[in-house]
């Protein structure tokens, strides 16, 4: 089968080789950019997941849980003392 085809293009005119080779080109293309295109958008999401999971859970995270939790300390003793 595949030799068929082989032979069969070999035979066809430079024009019509060309016009064949765009015509099953660009279809196969558009798919690999589609793909590559998928495979960037996941790793680019999955590098700013990691990036704000670490920034939440050192430094920026802590800070912001101890202001919370500073925060319900004066709001518990402010009712207290009430």
């Amino acid at each position: 089968m595949f030799d068929s085809v082989v032979a069969w293009y070999g035979m066809l005119p430079v024009g019509a080789r060309g016009a064949v080779t765009l015509a099953v080109g660009l279809p196969v293309a558009w798919i690999a950019f589609r793909v590559a295109v998928g495979l960037a958008k996941g790793l680019v999401r999955s590098i700013v997941a990691a990036v704000l999971a670490f920034l939440l859970a050192t430094v920026p995270g802590n800070l912001i849980l101890h202001d919370a939790y500073s925060q319900l300390q004066e709001k518990a003793s402010m009712s207290a003392v009430m």
